[in-house]
């Protein structure tokens, strides 16, 4: 009878340090450092792991661990700076501090983020002097392409008054023309959209 006590004993004993490595283990793994996000924008949209804490300067907390910081220079704007980067938490105890500039640049250092390379320096695709012609380039093709098939569209009901191959042959030019401004068009909105979705 004597041993079955001390074994239970020993296995509450056994149970109880492991209930306490284990919740002591959890509350070193929740503790959380404080986090400063400075931007020389008070406007600019700080947002980390996907999750919006603020604008500008913004005061956080963060659990030990990388998190992925997304700093926006608007919410809703073409051609908008946008700022990337990884921030690590190793320490609970010690206060961090992360500075960001939205200044015309690809790259910053210091490990102070970046803007998208893409070789502009800066510049959107949608304040640049091609996508201005693209879309002026777009706006004349649709204005041709509507205008020769409005054309060969009362050319064709002359021909099925007249009869006349001649009339015939003139809507045929007409239509030819309208289609091809037509597929240069779709050609000038198919770039559009893929500098768009690449920008």
């Amino acid at each position: 009878m004597r041993i079955k006590r001390s074994n239970s004993k020993n296995i509450l004993s056994v149970a109880f340090f492991a209930v306490l490595i284990f919740s002591s283990a959890g509350i070193a793994q929740d503790c959380k450092a404080k986090v400063d996000v400075n931007t020389n924008n008070t406007q600019a949209l700080v947002i980390i792991d996907s999750v919006l804490v603020g604008k500008g300067n913004v005061k956080t907390e963060l659990s030990q661990g990388s998190h992925i910081i997304r700093i926006k220079e608007a919410m809703y704007r073409w051609g908008q700076k946008e700022i990337l980067d990884t921030i690590k938490v190793v320490d609970c105890t010690k206060p961090l501090t992360f500075i960001y500039d939205f200044s015309p640049v690809t790259e910053h250092s210091n490990n102070l983020g970046f803007y998208k390379p893409d070789g502009t320096n800066g510049e959107s695709f949608f304040t640049s002097t091609t996508f201005k012609i693209l879309i002026g380039s777009a706006a004349v093709l649709g204005g041709i392409s509507a205008y020769f098939k409005i054309k060969a569209d009362k050319k064709y009901d002359d021909y099925l008054n007249t009869k006349k191959q001649s009339t015939l042959d003139e809507v045929d030019r007409l239509d030819l023309i309208s289609g091809i401004s037509f597929g240069l068009l779709q050609i000038n909105f198919g770039y559009l959209i893929y500098k768009f979705l690449m920008d």
